[in-house]
This record gives C-alpha cells, structure tokens and sequence, in this order.
C-alpha cells in the first residue's frame, strides 16, 4: 500500500510540476497554482557568515608522544589540525651534540593513547559543531629528514591509522586530508622521501585509506601528474572523470601569493591554475598566505586585480587565518568584479575583508515563490533561485531540507537537491513541491530552507548548517534560512487527512525549539534570556543560568564594546570547594586555571555571549551542586584590559532537568494502519519509559519508541509518555492525539469495490460529462484533495492507472 502511495505522489507531483511551469502569470485566472513573491530581501549582507568546510580554519597545532596525546576542544567551522607525530620518529626525537651533529632516536608504532585522544578531540569537534581537516606529519618546527627510518615504517603509521577506524568513524564532519607526512612542517621539503615518486606514491596510499569521497590534497600540482602518469605539461588539458580518484586530489598552497610561482608550487601557473580550477570543483584548494611579505611584494601576483580572479579560477575555498593585512588599503570596486558574480553588495568594504568573506561558498537567494495557501494533505509548491557569489562550491556533499514551523514547533523532510552543485558565479533555479501531512495544524507556517554537513541529531538540529548572506532570514536554533509564510487550511477529505508523510521522506513527527538552550551566541530561544533564567543584573550587564543533566549555561547581555575581547566566567564549586576561572580571548586564545576545557564551549555576538559548561570532572558539577560567586566579565585586552561588563549573582544550585526535542502532534488513520510514535529527550541514560494511551499504560510499552498498530475506533485518544532520568528527573510528556480512524479507502475506486481499474476513470469521466448523476465513492476521486472533482482528478487517475500497468 505504502508503495501504491509513492506512485500516487509521482504521478501528482509531475503534473503539478507541469503546471507550475505552464501558469507563470500571477493573476492569471486559469492559473492551476498561484505563485507570490515571499517578500524576503534578495539583497546581500556584508555580515562574515561561518559556514562549514569553508573560511577562515581554526588551527589546532597538535603535539603527540608516545603515552602522551591530549584530548583537546577546538570549536570553529572549519578545524585544521596539524598532527605532529614526530616523537613517534627516529628522524626527529633523536639526539644532537655540541656541535649539532644529529643521532637518530627510536621509531615506535602509533600507541593505543594516541588513538584515544584523537577520538577524544575529533568527539568535542563532533559535539561543538565543527567540521574538520587533518595534516598529519612529522614535524612543526623546520627540523630536515624528520621521518621514520624507512618508507616502509612511515606506511605502518599510515596503516595503523587506517586500520583505527578513526577517519571512517568521523567521515561525515572530515572535510579533506592533507597528504602532508613528509619533509619539514609536513609540506614536503626537506625530508627523507621528498622525490617526485616518494610524494606520488604517498599520495596513492591516502586515496586508499581515507574514505571515498573525500578529497586528499598535495602540496604542488606536480605530484599529482606523476601519480596520474602524464607530463605536467599536460596538466592544463587534464578534466578528472566524475567519481573517480583523480577528482578526489586537491592542493594545499602553503606560499600562497608569496611569488609568480607561489614560491616553488608552480612551474606553470597559467596552465596548473588552469587544471586546479577544474579539479577544486569537486576537490579542496587552501593553505597559508607567505609570510614574506616583503618577498612577495616583489612580483604582481599579490595585486587585487590579479589575485581575486585567480580565487575564482581556482575556487579557493580557505584559508589558514592569514590574508595579507594590506589588502586593508584596497577598496573593493567595480574594476575588482568577475564575470557572474553580483558583488555589488561590496563596494565601497576592503578588499581584505571581500577576500575573507568569499572565501569557499557564499549563497544568496535572489528570487523566491510559493503560494499564500495550501491545505492539509495537500502539495506546496516552492520555487527560488539561489546565486553562489563566493569563491567555491561546497566539496562535501550537504544534506538539504524543507522545514515547516509554527510556534516554535517544526516538521522536516529531506529533498535530493545537490548544493554542491551551485557553482560559484551561476544562479541556479530550484523548484519543489512537498506533499504536506494530513495532520498539519491550520495557520501561518513559516518555510525554511536547511543544508547541513555530517550526521546531526536532533539535538544537534542547528551545527554545521549554511547561513545564507540575505539579511534577516537565519533563524540560529533551527540552522534555517527562511523562504516565507504559508497558510494551512483545513481539508476533511479522509485520504488527505489520514497523510502521514511529509515530502518523501519525513515522517511528520513534530520537533520542538521551545525550552531549548542553543549555544550559538544569539538569542536563538527566547527561553534563553526569560525571566525564569535571570539571575542578576547590574550597570553593565545581565545574567542568566539555567542547567540540564548535561550541562551549565550561562548567558549574559552586555552593552560594551572592546577592540579586542575578552569574556571571562568565574565561580567557586562549594561541592569541592575549588574556584574555576575559563576565559576566551579574541585571538583564540583560551585560558582554564584546572587544565583543558574539555567540553565547554563559549559563542558570543555584538552584545552577548553564551557559556556551555559540562557537568562531570572538568568542574566538578553535578545535580545539586552549589556554585558560588557567579560572575561574568568582559575586558579589552587591546586596551590595558579594561573592565567593560561586570556582573555577578551570590549562588546557584543545579537542578534536575532535561530537554524535550519533540512536541505533541495529532494524528489521523484508517482502519489497521499502523504509526510509530518516538520521543527525543537528553534524559541521562539508563532512563525508564512508560507509554499511556488517555492515562492508562500500556502494558509492555517501555522503551522510547511505541508503534501503535491495527487502528481502530478503540485507538482515538491521547497518547503520553513518562520519561524517568537516570538522575531521577520525572516528566511526563505528550506526544500525539489520534483524532480519526477513517474507514480503509483505495485512491480512485469509486465504485467502492476495493481496487482501481479502468472502470473507475470511465465512471468518473461519465460523471464529468454529466452523463452519470453520482459516484458510489466520491471522495476517493478527490486526487487533488480540494474538495471538488474536475478534470485535474481525471488525469491523475489516468495516469496512475498507466503507471501501475
């Protein structure tokens, strides 16, 4: 029956689609769907948007020894990790004499310790919301021949972390890895196995190791003609086939803009730039800016006029935190503009500021349409046009979705559009048109537009999400950008009402924002900064603490501002009796008086900032615990570290609580259908479940899931959950009302004798015609669901009844 129902949805969907694109006229009276104007701004913001895989990387220099690998907690979008496994190497932690003479030390294999702490960050990068790319090598310093003592030991580390599990467990938020190792700070000069050969042949064991799709990025476009076997002369003419090797290999510029060649990167940059610009569609290209300045200033290469077109050539997607300065003293203008791409939003910004803010993908919504009404159970047709004015398309491939909200409560379904298919300097088109559940509460709903990179809960709704550039259409709890309001009207056909899908894929169940502490630096939640989690005010701020059985919060308002900040949280546990000060400066910097912050997490914008702090050992919090002494403060470190915001509350005590992520939804059925009902909670593990149905349990619903099964009259009824925490937390919490249970229905059999045959289409036909005065089973030739029969409903029965023949 299930799959009866996706042809049924095919077929529609096509005819709609068809529709849509013949009835452009807005006030056209035969116009089968009325599409408006959203009424959003197709202007673009000069706002900085993080995004992931893409931008400025935050870079984690990581030192790693035998019996000795920390677990850090990077937070960024995009977290570069340099992975120094030198002391794992004779060529490096080895000894040297007076007179500088080098004695090579001990080569040892990769321990179970340093797996454990990669697993530990590459976890905190996971819970922070960050994605992440990887360098691993063998020196950070400028050491000569730091490897191994053979090739062959160096490929037992690559295997050993192949054989981890590491990157196959963390491939969803792994952006690219670079194929580093060898030679001086991993960038392939100055090593052991520096040859042409030596890189080609590295190169081929990461493309083994590290799971297809994502790329693998060489230092100089050369290697990669020596692994593919032609002249690099050749290069300009090379086209990777699609899903191949080859179109999996980026590069990593480390002398970016240091020469005409990019100090040594490039024998040929007219042709090589020429061959990047066809493999970073589908690959990574990055690195550092020179730090020779002075160097570089004496080539061209570095102008604004050469450098930004080059950037769209070669769609350059990040950078490690370190354009020129002197882009400053350039003003972005016309004569910087490149063909397809509206950067008239810039004129008059930096070019510096242009350059960092292009840097990867950059989306702008230039048109969008849907209709003011649709109705329960019935399609909504969305159609925008969306212009990628950065640098570079997405890599890594992100997941996009339609989500409906209303009141704080939202529905979703995953769509098969491709983002990374939005090239940078084109405007794509896109149209869809999503069946809508039966069940959708009558009212304004408001439509967003999600992408997302890797596998995120619900609880992680908002990591890794893409913020379009339009002004005021982010919405930071969902991670949403939004298209516009529809209205949902109510529809009692029983085929329509009884819809349990919504789009393809999603399920109708109903998630919730309302409650929820999002920290993401803005009042994503107007629970975040309510009069329940006030805690206190002064001159120069306000302070707000809330707790679940996870994590302390705490939010504060501010109206300061500092050249360069620095926000500081500050108390005393009373459990322990040890005082924590964590603060995060401007430049990246974090200092924590008991070690590694492992878990805490700190966002802020202009006028706020938000504090995650997890309970457990890092500062000694648990339920119950009394904090005392909360303070916060803002200081400017630029200025003799002034204080600018100050404020603090005497105590606060932890209390049992847990986040709710689904909301109650109704529900109609006919007779033995079956709907599986779940709730998403953080309550701590092992957590107790009961299912009722109207206040009564039901015997052996104990887990978090309860499927109802077989409807009949007797399932109508409110159906609940009791939810026991392991900390002792007791909520009882609605999950669904199950209104109807329609007699079973078959689309199409009007003469109500159980199936669709052509018999059906003629009936319906004659009856169209005026020849028959009325159908045994009207409703169930109501394909369109809007309540009359016309030729629309004729149609689609014709061609659900070629589809299934």
């Amino acid at each position: 029956m299930k799959q009866f129902a996706r042809k049924i949805q095919a077929v529609f969907t096509a005819s709609l689609l068809g529709m849509l694109w013949i009835t452009q006229a807005p006030h056209s009276a035969e116009a089968a769907v009325q599409m408006r104007d959203t009424g959003i701004s197709y202007e673009e913001s000069t706002e900085t948007v993080l995004n992931p895989g893409m931008g400025y990387t935050t870079t984690l220099w990581y030192r790693c020894a035998p019996g000795k690998t920390e677990v850090k907690n990077p937070a960024g979008a995009l977290v570069l990790m340099f992975i120094d496994i030198g002391a794992f190497s004779s060529g490096e932690n080895g000894t040297k004499d007076a007179d500088g003479n080098y004695t090579p030390g001990t080569d040892y294999p990769l321990d179970d310790t340093f797996f454990a702490g990669l697993r530990g960050t590459f976890e905190n990068c996971r819970r922070n919301g960050s994605t992440i790319a990887l360098r691993f090598r063998y020196d950070d310093d400028g050491t000569p021949n730091p490897e191994p003592a053979t090739f062959d030991l160096m490929k037992q580390h690559i295997q050993q972390i192949a054989d981890s599990g590491l990157l196959t467990d963390y491939q969803d938020i792994l952006m690219y890895v670079e194929s580093g190792f060898v030679g001086c700070y991993g960038e392939q000069w100055g090593g052991k196995y520096c040859s042409l050969e030596q890189k080609a042949e590295l190169l081929d064991l990461l493309l083994d190791i590290v799971p297809d799709p994502i790329p693998v990025t060489v230092r100089t476009p050369n290697i990669f003609a020596k692994w593919a076997g032609i002249d690099v002369k050749e290069l300009g003419d090379w086209i990777s086939e699609p899903g191949s090797k080859a179109a999996r290999v980026g590069l990593y510029d480390d002398g970016y803009m240091g020469s005409d060649s990019d100090l040594g990167t490039y024998s040929n940059r007219e042709k090589e730039t020429t061959w990047l610009g066809n493999q970073s569609l589908t690959s990574y290209f990055g690195g550092e800016f020179s730090g020779n300045l002075e160097f570089a200033q004496e080539y061209d290469t570095y102008l604004p006029e050469h450098a930004i077109p080059e950037m769209y050539k070669t769609h350059l997607s990040y950078i490690n935190s370190n354009i020129f300065n002197l882009y400053q003293d350039y003003t972005f203008g016309a004569e910087y503009d490149v063909e397809g791409a509206d950067n008239r939003a810039y004129y008059g910004q930096n070019v510096k500021k242009f350059m960092r803010d292009h840097l990867g993908y950059r989306f702008v919504i230039r048109k969008a349409e849907m209709p003011e009404t649709a109705e329960q159970g019935g399609y909504l047709p969305l159609r925008f046009s969306v212009e990628n004015t950065g640098f570079a398309n997405p890599i890594r491939k992100q997941k996009a979705e339609i989500l409906l909200e209303k009141d704080g409560n939202y529905i979703r379904t995953e769509l098969r559009a491709d983002s990374r298919q939005w090239y940078s300097c084109k405007v794509t088109q896109n149209t869809e048109i999503l069946k809508l559940p039966g069940s959708l509460e009558p009212g304004e709903w408001n439509v967003y537009y999600k992408l997302s990179v890797g596998e995120n809960p619900v609880q992680q709704v908002a990591a890794r999400s893409v913020r379009f550039a339009n002004p005021d259409i982010w919405n930071a709890g969902l991670g949403a950008n939004y298209l516009g309001t529809v209205t949902i009207k109510e529809n009692n056909n029983p085929q329509q009402k009884a819809c349990q899908t919504f789009g393809e894929t999603g399920d109708c169940t109903l998630y919730t924002q309302n409650g929820l502490q999002v920290t993401d630096g803005v009042v994503s939640n107007p629970d975040e900064v309510s009069e329940a989690r006030f805690a206190a005010e002064s001159t120069s701020g306000k302070l707000y603490l809330y707790n679940d059985e996870q994590y302390l919060y705490l939010t504060a308002l501010y109206d300061a501002k500092a050249d360069a900040e620095v926000h500081n949280i500050q108390f005393q546990n009373e459990e322990n009796g040890e005082s924590y000060w964590l603060y995060y400066a401007s430049n990246g910097y974090i200092y924590f008086n008991h070690g590694e912050p492992v878990g805490c997490l700190q966002k802020h914008s202009e006028g706020m900032v938000e504090f995650r702090i997890p309970l457990g050992e890092v500062m000694g919090l648990s339920l119950g615990t009394t904090i005392t002494g909360v303070r916060y403060f803002l200081q400017d470190s630029a200025n003799e570290w002034k204080l600018l915001s100050d404020v603090r509350t005497d105590a606060y005590t932890l209390t049992g609580d847990f986040p709710v992520y689904t909301a109650k939804r109704t529900a109609a059925l006919f007779e033995q259908d079956s709907l599986p009902l779940s709730i998403v909670t953080d309550a701590a593990e092992p957590a107790v479940y009961q299912w009722y149905h109207d206040g009564k349990a039901i015997a052996g619903a104990t887990a978090d899931t309860y499927t109802i099964s077989k409807a009949d009259s007797q399932t109508i009824g409110s159906y609940t959950v009791t939810v026991i925490s392991a900390g002792g937390t007791v909520k009882t919490i609605p999950v669904c009302d199950v209104t109807d249970v329609f007699e079973w229905m078959v689309m199409g059999d009007v003469d109500h004798d159980g199936t669709l045959k052509p018999r059906d289409a003629e009936m319906l036909q004659q009856y169209l015609l005026g020849t028959r005065t009325e159908l045994p089973a009207w409703a169930n030739a109501d394909w369109d669901g809007n309540g009359k029969l016309n030729g629309t409903d004729l149609a689609i029965m014709k061609r659900m009844l070629f589809a299934t023949t």
